[in-house]
């Protein structure tokens, strides 16, 4: 038991150290890896309790390894701090494992008697307990603070990106779910313990076979993960979009303002720049950010990345319908502007309903007839 739970520990750190030192996103996988770390430690007492250490060197009881308090937060800064929304205090949120800490750290160091006489009367009783419960409920509101965060930040690619296939941020989600369902069976083990206080820790080998579980995926799941530059969803102001380019008028026809930028986007193709973004776009407009978002919602009934990647599609359709054109199908997308494999084949499923590959063979056919 300790030798599997002590593999998957070590594995654990190991990916926390790879991701401590890795060159992209370096605050945000620095703050995954402590939470693997926090959870090696909280699997560190298993891991010697069941290779018998606690019966060798009783004193080892009260060792300061549990940080479960810290689970929350580090999830939230995490998700945060990948699509650059962290929060500008952080500190205040590792007060809560602070105290938890000094909780253990105090009574430590004190003698094997009085170490046992206050689990039995205090800590065991109401303090371990409490912590507990604390940290499900700090991980429940630190989740559900990141999965709003995840959903606002897909809801900002489609708005302000042409490129979110390859940004999509399922992995954030996946993360956020895979420590939900820990969590969910956590507090399953919990509840046995109060309707059988008998369980001793024998008992809870299968939960921490799932933190082990939770270690290797939040390890290999955060490398593979740790190269990409997500853009960060709230971007410096700069003196074009700080204020608005026109005033704003009560009643304004915001699907005509929209309908006049939709035909300058048509007429100028700049759907064709691979680098667009809403904010690029709005500068060659002369406009902002919120008016152009409003205007092309009004008018389109879509948001930018729809906008945008439509004409993009139809124009590659155009191409592939031409008599005679062989180049492949990479190169006519970045010629209509996509700038990348994934984010074109996203596009052209999503407007076209098919592949870009099955579309060609239907339109050679087509032209062959």
């Amino acid at each position: 038991m300790s030798i599997t739970l002590l593999i998957c520990a070590v594995q654990g750190l190991l990916l926390a150290t790879l991701l401590w030192r890795a060159p992209v996103n370096r605050a945000a996988n620095r703050w995954l890896a402590l939470l693997i770390v926090s959870v090696a430690a909280l699997m560190t007492p298993y891991i010697i309790g069941y290779a018998g250490f606690y019966e060798l060197w009783p004193w080892l009881s009260f060792a300061p390894l549990s940080y479960t308090l810290a689970f929350g937060p580090l999830l939230y800064l995490y998700a945060s701090t990948l699509t650059g929304t962290r929060p500008s205090m952080v500190w205040p949120h590792f007060v809560p494992v602070s105290v938890q800490f000094l909780a253990y750290a105090l009574v430590f160091p004190l003698p094997l008697p009085t170490k046992n006489w206050w689990n039995t009367v205090a800590h065991g009783v109401f303090i371990d307990p409490a912590f507990d419960v604390a940290a499900l409920i700090s991980i429940a509101a630190y989740g559900v603070a990141a999965y709003l965060r995840y959903r606002a930040y897909r809801a900002w690619l489609g708005d302000n990106r042409t490129d979110g296939a390859v940004f999509e941020p399922s992995w954030i989600r996946n993360f956020l779910a895979a420590l939900a369902l820990m969590a969910a069976v956590w507090t399953g083990f919990l509840v046995a313990k109060q309707i059988d206080p008998s369980r001793d820790y024998f008992d809870q080998f299968p939960l921490y076979i799932g933190f082990s579980m939770l270690v290797l995926y939040l390890g290999i799941g955060g490398w593979r993960h740790s190269s990409m530059a997500f853009p960060a969803m709230i971007a410096p102001p700069s003196p074009e979009l700080s204020e608005p380019a026109e005033p704003v008028t009560p009643g304004r026809d915001w699907a005509g303002q929209g309908n006049t930028w939709l035909e300058r986007i048509d007429a100028e193709q700049l759907w064709r720049d691979p680098g667009l973004t809403l904010a690029g776009l709005a500068r060659i407009l002369g406009t902002n950010t919120s008016y152009l978002s409003r205007g092309l919602g009004a008018a389109a009934g879509e948001n930018f990345n729809a906008i945008i990647n439509r004409r993009r599609v139809a124009e590659m359709q155009r191409l592939l319908a031409v008599p005679g054109e062989q180049r492949d199908l990479l190169t006519l997308a970045f010629e209509v502007g996509f700038n990348s494999k994934a984010s074109f084949n996203r596009a052209f499923q999503d407007f076209a309903g098919t592949s870009p590959s099955q579309w060609r063979l239907k339109s050679q056919k087509s032209l062959a007839a």
